[in-house]
């Protein structure tokens, strides 16, 4: 028969040898606590690793409508391709222009996007024939027309432009044909402009 209290109530006890003792009831509520905050923790990184948004690209190449002969060590050349994107669940493909240029036997596609506030640089060119003469007294190439930054024919910015660091450069590979395929952009420091990723063309 069920004991009652004062009031009338049934009576609960931990030490009741049909029940929870008081160490019981304590150890199962921290750990129901604690598996819950863990879940909690969990949870985003399930999440990240199932979401395509968080998937890396790495490995897709875009293929262009250029050949390695279309570029030389000259000046930059302004050309525009299809970029393919994954982008949630859908797949796509983007207009996306770069300058390339040559540089000791490897392509450097240099991204059109300012390092400072992200603007589009402008490459000195008008109809074709280069017009870097009148920037930074013919040092400078590309210009930056929100904030001034300049940078010269390989996208490394001039000492006084408030761009921090050289503008990013793309991967790429080439078909047995000469076809240039781009692939993922990436970042350059001052002291590492010149390290170009892609293989060595002819």
């Amino acid at each position: 028969m069920d004991r009652k209290d004062d009031a009338g109530q049934p009576h609960v006890s931990f030490d009741d040898d049909k029940g929870l003792t008081r160490r019981q009831f304590l150890s199962y509520v921290l750990g129901g606590t604690g598996a819950f905050m863990g879940t909690l923790m969990l949870a985003p990184m399930v999440v990240s690793a199932f979401d395509p948004l968080h998937r890396s690209a790495s490995g897709s190449y875009s293929k262009t409508g250029w050949k390695v002969s279309d570029f030389d060590d000259k000046l930059p050349k302004h050309v525009k391709f299809k970029e393919h994107i994954d982008d949630a669940w859908n797949s796509q493909d983007k207009d996306n222009d770069v300058f390339v240029i040559k540089y000791q036997n490897k392509l450097m596609i240099m991204s059109h996007t300012c390092t400072h506030l992200g603007c589009h640089v402008n490459g000195s060119e008008d109809g074709g024939k280069s017009v870097a003469a009148k920037y930074n007294n013919g040092q400078s190439w590309f210009t930056c027309p929100c904030h001034g930054s300049m940078y010269d024919i390989y996208g490394v910015p001039t000492p006084s432009s408030p761009a921090p660091d050289p503008l990013a450069v793309y991967d790429y590979k080439v078909d047995p044909d000469g076809t240039v395929y781009v692939g993922q952009s990436v970042p350059r420091k001052k002291d590492t402009w010149n390290q170009i990723p892609g293989p060595t063309i002819a």
